[in-house]
């Protein structure tokens, strides 16, 4: 009796099926017993497993093979990828609750769900050690951790090991406690669906010394066809006389001239890879006498064989997808069928199964489903005739080709499909009701704040800068320069209030030098009043400290005009090296046109650059005694703030700076605005905010 292999490829759900027609012609054929081992990868690892495990019903009679066939197409027909798709919501919102509660949650994964329908349709709790003597089976998989070839088989693991020389050896892990469900999962993880699956000492059943965990992921990442298991079998159970390759591999797909984004050129990269693979173990293991393919991409003449499919069928099926989704009656035949009649094609070719009665009609696993024939009434004219069954049937399998996700993702069979239908409908009963308040809760705070900013010009002048819709029609000033220091004149001037907002999105405190550094623009509102005792010639002059680089300053055309003056000390003066506090200016304000006892507001903007001294600070001079002290602190959103304190010091620094005790203080919560203000502040006293920025 010739000694024979059998290698399942990868390929989903479609290797299974395809493969299933594979078997059901070798057992009519009654060349199955003669099958001493098999490979498997991925898809082809579901149906070698159950096989191996039924082997008594799959050589049995019709009834037995039918029964054993039956759990497989119940599986295909299960819907198994949209049943963890289902799932995955509640899987993940799980596993982030059991990371807040530091709780490993391993058990809670698309693998894990997998594995458990593996369990309870199709294996049970079987360990590898209770697989049969004989056929052997060769579970493949790609040790994620090492990069190379892994086989479980009854006597444990074994994997591929880089030696010294560049070349590979096995291995041996005497491990034969891991389950079927968990070594068939690993060997169908299809990376992007299906992360790596850990398998662990203890799932293998050794010490912890003998194996560190290590990660398994679809053994056609690193060969789809499973035939490098039998270069490593001859060495373990001897030569083959022959090995039939059965491959499910889709065909490389042409692309016209498209462009694709970034995850299709991805996508497309994986192809050609596998791709590549395929190819080159096709070129190596076709080249031996010994191997025999059983593509799917074959197509088997009519003439050749009356009971195969039709051509146009036939073409058809070698694209139908690879999921593990529900598959029809109509795609279980037709694949099926396909594998069968490329197997009876093969094998007649090899004179394998030399004297087997061919002419009888393949086997139909869900009898009663449509298959290719000739047109419906050749005798009609033409303009009469509808589509053939062949038309039909092949144009049903081209949309096969296409992924099933939404049009099957929710099942009425399925209790998380009613989870998600509440949730639906909350959120389409609820949902309008939150947003109807969200939107009446948001008009009352816009409401609000606008009522607030129409009291308060600050705010008001806050809002326009967020939204970018300050006036931008002010008159430029000239700045000169006044030779000698000049006292203030204030007698009788009465400050009311004195705000200043501090505009930061233009600058940067991380640049190297002050120009590089970007500006900061100040906006000053000072309200004051001539009170009866005032007997000057309404020229009030205000003197204070602006430690930075003035590069421009603007006024609004619609109030009492300012002269403004930077003050030196002589016409040769320098700055000095500690000069933030030395940079003095002078405004003069004409309030002639100002009845005495009546309030006038006066308002600057400075735009100027940072010294590198004061990064993380802004001081803010008090000359005059004032009722009302306010400043604003306004950050980029890429560079808000981290921490701040707001302290005050005598302007010559006689004593250090103590904390500010402010009327309010204001910390916005994603670090953008800062806000302080302070009751009848001391003259000569400098007001300062310091920050860090994240």
């Amino acid at each position: 009796m010739p000694k024979l292999g059998l290698a399942l490829s990868g390929g989903g759900f479609r290797a299974t099926l395809y493969h299933l027609g594979v078997i059901r012609y070798l057992r009519d054929a009654g060349a199955l017993q003669e099958v001493s081992d098999i490979a498997s990868v991925s898809g082809g690892s579901i149906l070698a497993a159950h096989l191996v495990l039924n082997w008594d019903k799959y050589t049995g009679d019709e009834d037995d093979f039918s029964a054993a066939a039956s759990e497989i197409i119940d599986f295909v027909q299960f819907d198994i990828r949209n049943h963890i798709v289902r799932r995955l919501p509640l899987i993940y919102s799980l596993k982030m609750f059991g990371k807040l509660a530091r709780r490993e949650m391993n058990y809670l994964s698309p693998n894990a769900v997998l594995e458990k329908y593996y369990r309870e349709l199709l294996y049970g709790d079987t360990c590898l050690y209770e697989l049969p003597d004989l056929p052997r089976l060769h579970i493949l998989a790609t040790n994620v951790s090492d990069g190379v070839l892994s086989v479980f088989n009854k006597n444990g693991l074994y994997i591929q090991r880089r030696n010294n020389d560049g070349g590979f050896e096995f291995e041996h892990i005497r491990g034969q406690m891991a389950t079927l469900p968990r070594v068939v999962g690993a060997s169908s993880a299809f990376p992007g669906f299906f992360p790596p699956v850990d398998i662990s000492a203890e799932d293998l059943g050794v010490r912890e010394g003998q194996f560190p965990t290590e990660s398994f992921t679809d053994g056609g990442v690193y060969d789809n066809l499973g035939t490098r298991a039998f270069s490593w079998l001859e060495n373990e159970v001897g030569a083959f006389d022959r090995v039939l390759v059965s491959d499910a591999g889709k065909p490389f797909q042409i692309l016209g001239d498209q462009s694709l984004g970034f995850v299709g050129q991805s996508i497309r990269a994986s192809d050609i890879l596998w791709d590549r693979v395929w190819q080159l173990e096709r070129e190596n293991f076709g080249q031996h006498s010994g191997f025999s393919f059983l593509p799917i991409t074959d197509v088997v003449s009519r003439d050749e064989d009356p009971t195969a499919q039709h051509p146009v069928v036939q073409a058809e099926v070698q694209s139908i997808r690879t999921d593990l989704d529900k598959f029809s009656d109509y795609e279980v035949n037709a694949l099926v069928r396909h594998g069968y009649e490329v197997t009876k094609k093969v094998c007649r070719d090899i004179g394998l199964t030399r004297d087997h009665d061919d002419s009888a009609t393949p086997w139909n696993p869900c009898p009663g489903t449509q298959q290719g024939g000739e047109l419906a009434n050749e005798k009609a004219l033409a303009s009469e005739r509808g589509p053939s069954n062949a038309t039909e049937n092949s144009r049903e399998l081209r949309n096969s080709s296409r992924r099933k996700v939404w049009s099957t993702l929710f099942d009425f069979r399925d209790w998380p499909t009613y989870v998600f239908l509440a949730v639906v409908l909350l959120a389409f009963v609820c949902g309008p009701v939150y947003v109807y308040r969200l939107r009446k809760h948001t008009e009352l705070l816009t409401s609000m704040i606008d009522s607030i900013a129409m009291g308060d010009p600050d705010i008001r002048q806050i809002l326009d800068l967020v939204e970018g819709t300050v006036a931008t029609d002010w008159q430029v000033a000239e700045l000169g320069e006044l030779v000698g220091d000049t006292a203030a004149q204030l007698e009788g001037v009465e400050v009311l209030s004195q705000s200043r907002i501090f505009d930061l999105r233009n600058f940067d405190p991380n640049a190297g030098d002050e120009t590089s550094r970007g500006t900061v623009t100040a906006w000053d509102r000072i309200v004051v009043r001539l009170n009866e005792n005032y007997d000057g010639d309404k020229h009030v002059v205000f003197t204070g400290i602006f430690p930075m680089n003035v590069v421009e300053i603007r006024q609004p055309a619609n109030q009492p005009q300012g002269e403004f003056k930077r003050v030196v000390e002589s016409e040769d003066y320098e700055e000095k090296s500690d000069g933030a506090m030395h940079a003095k200016h002078q405004v003069i304000f004409d309030l002639s046109n100002v009845p005495i006892g009546e309030r006038v507001t006066l308002q600057a903007m400075t735009t100027a650059t940072v010294p590198l001294s004061m990064t993380g600070q802004l001081p803010f001079f008090v000359n005059k005694r004032t009722e009302l002290l306010t400043s604003w602190l306004l950050f980029p959103e890429n560079l808000p703030y981290s921490t701040y304190k707001l302290v005050r010091y005598p302007v010559d620094k006689s004593t250090p700076p103590i904390p500010m005790d402010p009327r309010f203080a204001i910390d916005h919560p994603f670090g953008s605005l800062i806000g302080w203000s302070v009751i009848t502040p001391k003259e000569g006293m400098v007001y300062e905010c310091r920050w860090t920025n994240q």
